[in-house]
């Protein structure tokens, strides 16, 4: 059923992980009943202990929702210029700037990175300095205005029945 080995994420870690990013404050006593409805068996201290595991091995951010707050979310997707360490000196640019989240890989474009801003004019002075950095040969962005989660998809358990 499950496993849990060093690395891994098993479906009680999942089980805990949603029912916290659902709601962060849920007791652990609340979270060690809900797993019980699931067949597993687990003190409110084992949940404790999990949960600070898993706090330790994943990335934990809060995203403002645009509808909820007066902050605009702009994320950007960025394409390199074509030199050696150029996708590494523009990450190391960007951790300067209010970019929040950073990130690289291969695909249409090499950077992926979010920043908030409380208005349109940081905004622009944020895409218009990207836009000078000299690693750079592109910036696609968009501001966010509406968004829909369903951190069952992100973390999926299969159904118990």
């Amino acid at each position: 059923m499950a496993t849990n080995g060093p690395g891994e994420m098993d479906e009680i870690d999942r089980i805990v992980l949603g029912i916290l990013a659902s709601n962060p404050r849920t007791p652990y006593s609340e979270i060690s009943d809900r797993l019980e409805e699931r067949g597993y068996q687990m003190s409110s201290e084992g949940i404790r202990y999990r949960a600070q595991n898993l706090f330790e091995t994943t990335s934990t951010f809060f995203m403002i929702d645009p509808a909820e707050h007066n902050w605009l979310v702009l994320r950007t997707a960025i394409t390199v210029v074509n030199e050696a360490d150029a996708k590494e000196r523009t990450v190391e640019m960007l951790r300067e700037d209010p970019f929040w989240f950073i990130s690289s890989g291969f695909g249409s474009f090499d950077i992926y990175a979010v920043a908030t801003a409380p208005t349109t004019h940081e905004v622009d002075d944020l895409l218009n300095g990207l836009r000078r950095i000299e690693c750079i040969a592109d910036v696609e962005y968009f501001i966010e205005t509406n968004r829909t989660i369903d951190i069952s998809k992100y973390l999926p358990v299969p159904d118990s029945s």
